[in-house]
């Protein structure tokens, strides 16, 4: 094989001309190979982001709904045949409070793993990844993005991917 700029002869391992330095042809699939799956992955973290922004839209949507039906459910009395003592107030008003800060970090978290997907942050692959734990538990939605959140961000492949886009963002942000 022959260097396509000064004609001298390279061996097929060889990425660049030993005598002018240009890149050869496998050197160019190579590098061609990895911008591909680096835009293929960049393209998975930009859908994750939005399906992180719809799990907390439809999360807080869903759960305020749910909330509100077991707050007032639980509160309404259906008369004097009740068989069972009423508890006391503390009781309710501690287990609904539990139930809507535990809402509110989940609706949290899913946004902060979006909006830090979304600007590549260094953070925000942890972040998404324990929000991803969390929505496990949320089946079938939440189980499913748990999954696709795992098979994108999990690895150390997929972890030296997201900080080569990482320094991509980094540099672009710095022009």
């Amino acid at each position: 094989m022959y260097c396509s700029k000064c004609g001298s002869e390279v061996t097929d391992k060889q990425a660049y001309c030993s005598r002018c330095g240009h890149a050869t042809t496998s050197a160019t699939g190579t590098l061609a190979a990895e911008a591909a799956e680096l835009f293929r992955f960049q393209r998975k973290i930009r859908r994750l982001r939005r399906y992180w922004y719809l799990f907390a839209g439809l999360s807080a949507v869903l759960g305020v709904m749910g909330l509100f039906a077991v707050q007032t459910g639980l509160t309404m009395h259906t008369g004097p045949w009740e068989p069972w003592p009423h508890p006391y107030i503390w009781n309710w008003t501690m287990a609904g409070g539990v139930a809507w800060t535990l809402l509110l970090l989940r609706v949290v978290g899913a946004i902060a793993a979006g909006w830090g997907l979304e600007r590549v942050t260094d953070w925000s692959r942890p972040v998404a990844l324990i929000a991803a734990w969390v929505a496990f538990l949320d089946f079938p939605i939440g189980f499913l993005l748990a999954v696709y959140t795992f098979s994108a961000l999990l690895g150390k492949h997929h972890a030296q991917l997201y900080e080569q886009l990482h320094q991509k963002e980094m540099t672009l942000v710095a022009r």
